[in-house]
Formats: structure tokens, C-alpha cells, sequence
């Protein structure tokens, strides 16, 4: 290579890093305003506001008192759907239980589902 060709790609090189540079520092810059402009949004968030314990407190309180306010005693008509509930339960059971000793339907649930057992 001669001296002017190498003169030139000197120059290119010197140029491109030069550009370089500058483009890094363009960037630098941008960063930093971006830093600045998250920083500043960070310091202008505050700490929520939490109520304040009385106020919980009392509010607390008009809830259990209106939820007891509103309870009743039971009547004679509530009783005598728990025993009319409790022996409709008794006889399910009973149905229940004869199911299970019914060989016939025994086969067709163990088709339906077979036991672990086999």
C-alpha cells in the first residue's frame, strides 16, 4: 500500500472511532435524563394511606352489631325441619345400604367402576 491509501484508511479509522465516541456519549446523555425522569417519579410516590385503627375498630363494631341485630331465635318451624332433615337422612342411609348389599346392582357398579381389589 502506498502512503496516501494508508493516510486514508487512517482517517477513516480515526473518523469511526471519533463517531463512536460521540455516539456513546449521545447515549450517556440519554441515559442519564432517563435516570433523572424515573428518579423523580419514584420521590413523588407517597406511602398509601391506611385507615385509621379506631375507625376500623368501630367499624368492626356496627358489623357485629347489625349481623347479631339481625339474628333471630329459632321457632318451633325450624326445629321440626331439622328432625323432618334428620330423618330423611336416616332413610338415605338406609336406601344407601341396601344398594350396596344388592348383588345385581353390586355387578353393575363394579362395571361402572371397578374396584381396586381385582
Amino acid at each position: 500500500m502506498d502512503e496516501g491509501t494508508m493516510g486514508l484508511v487512517l482517517g477513516l479509522c480515526v473518523a469511526s472511532v471519533a463517531f463512536l465516541a460521540w455516539r456513546i456519549e449521545r447515549q450517556g446523555f440519554a441515559l442519564q435524563e432517563k435516570l433523572n425522569k424515573a428518579t423523580s417519579e419514584l420521590a413523588s410516590i407517597t406511602a398509601p394511606d391506611f385507615p385509621d385503627l379506631e375507625e376500623l375498630r368501630n367499624s368492626l363494631e356496627d358489623l357485629v352489631t347489625d349481623t347479631i341485630g339481625q339474628m333471630r331465635t329459632p321457632q318451633l318451624a325450624d326445629h321440626l325441619g331439622a328432625m323432618a332433615q334428620q330423618f330423611f337422612q336416616m332413610k338415605m342411609a338406609k336406601e344407601m345400604a341396601a344398594f350396596q348389599d344388592n348383588p345385581m346392582l353390586s355387578a353393575v357398579a363394579d362395571i361402572i367402576a371397578p374396584s381396586d381389589e381385582d
